[in-house]
């Protein structure tokens, strides 16, 4: 497996840069997001041919859950990824089916698990011993029967997820080695089926390598259960996700192509050892891959500035509208995503300055000593790669400026204004 020159994820022109973008920069009255949704489109085909038709593809609600970028991923991918009754109730109204939507996260409460049970999902995953006991009552009360998935936090730490989620202790999931008693409970439980295993050990992966052993690792945990005789388990195995774009200088693009040859070797291996009656499925949850390249934040400069010898252009939104790429959102070590001033022309002359959001607070920084073309007062400063993790992600109401304007450029190229989120940042469920 080869990590040098994968195969694109598409071949498509970024709206922003050709000629029509810019009547969108003449006509924005603030701060906006602006998503590719034919960039997207054209990810989630590549992603569909790569893979075996019997592995699923779902979309993480949490990376962009755009009402309107919602009800087109509903028609692109097989299903949702969901983790609060919010995202939940904005995946239904979506129009991802039912039976096709996974809940996962540590901290359900009784009203979401009474909701995803109403709702009839097809897996809520459960991630301890008292959330399955809490996760029966509610399916008592319902009187319903609830289709459950449980989560493992396995025994291996791969390193290369940017984020690590499994491998060590975890709030997440059941230790694998305490499975055997998790399983176990399920006997006691009559109004909750076990149907799956879910492992999601980390997230931006950039290794196809390293994804290649976590999904070895996940399918070597079904076997163990289905050498412990649990076989009423295993129609349905989530291998979670965690493939990764490449946001910063040095960092090179994720052979995605590679790293889903892997999963179907390995799917292909394990489906021979589950029962076909079951019409076992796996899946594959992603979001940051399918969005975060088909999005750009886009902020005018109020004001440039030098102090003691930098140079400053202060944007009018910063880390309130786009929280990862100020640094403040799980990075360790604080990495420039990339920019450029969009107002002038491509090859111009650039000059180190600091970008800087309107806040009130030192770590607003949205480009620290970048290269860009000269910024004056009016000019439009773009981020890249920002459709996954970026508007719904940050502290918006901070300082109570505006919020930023969300736009999609549908396949055609039409621009339209997009819904926003309700103000509590979640949907009525």
């Amino acid at each position: 497996m080869q990590n040098g020159n994968p195969e694109p994820a598409s071949d498509r022109i970024p709206f922003w840069e050709t000629e029509a973008f810019a009547g969108l920069l003449a006509s924005a009255e603030r701060p906006f997001y602006l998503y590719d949704l034919g960039l997207i489109r054209e990810r989630a085909e590549r992603l569909r041919n790569w893979l075996d038709p019997s592995i699923l593809v779902y979309y993480a609600v949490k990376a962009n859950p755009n009402p309107d970028l919602l009800r087109a991923m509903a028609a692109w991918t097989d299903g949702a990824d969901v983790s609060s009754g919010g995202e939940l109730a904005a995946a239904l109204k979506a129009g991802f089916s039912p039976e096709r939507i996974h809940f996962a996260g540590p901290g359900k409460t009784d009203a979401e698990l009474r909701f995803a049970v109403r709702a009839g999902i097809g897996a809520i995953s459960v991630e301890s011993p008292n959330e399955l006991d809490r996760l029966e009552a509610a399916a008592f009360a319902e009187h319903r029967i609830a289709d459950a998935s449980v989560r493992v936090n396995p025994s291996l730490l791969i390193r290369a997820f940017a984020i690590k989620m499994g491998g060590k202790s975890s709030a997440f999931g059941t230790d694998e080695e305490r499975l055997p008693e998790m399983l176990d409970l399920f006997g006691r439980m009559p109004h909750v089926r076990p149907r799956g295993i879910h492992v999601y050990a980390g997230t931006q992966c950039l290794d196809a390598e390293a994804l290649a052993a976590n999904f070895r690792q996940t399918a070597d945990i079904v076997r163990g259960t289905l050498a412990g005789g649990k076989t009423p388990l295993l129609r349905l195995v989530n291998f979670g996700g965690g493939f990764g774009v490449p946001y910063h200088e040095g960092q090179t693009e994720l052979d995605a192509a590679s790293a889903c040859a892997a999963l179907n070797a390995e799917w292909a291996g394990l489906k021979k050892e589950l029962n076909p009656a079951d019409a076992p499925v796996a899946v594959l949850e992603l979001g940051r891959w399918l969005t975060a390249q088909a999005g750009l934040y886009a902020a005018r400069v109020v004001d440039v500035k030098s102090s003691r010898g930098r140079d400053y252009a202060v944007l009018e939104g910063g880390m309130n509208h786009h929280l990862a790429a100020s640094g403040n959102f799980g990075q360790v070590i604080r990495k420039n995503f990339r920019a450029a001033n969009l107002s002038r022309p491509a090859g111009a002359e650039t000059v180190e300055v600091t970008a800087v959001g309107p806040l009130c607070t030192s770590i607003d920084v949205m480009g620290d000593r970048i290269r860009l073309a000269k910024p004056e007062i009016g000019d439009w400063i773009g981020i890249y790669d920002s459709g996954a993790y970026a508007y719904s992600a940050s502290p918006l109401l901070f300082l109570s400026h505006p919020r930023p304007d969300e736009y999609a450029a549908d396949p055609d190229g039409a621009v339209r204004r997009l819904s926003r989120l309700p103000e509590s940042g979640a949907a009525d469920w």
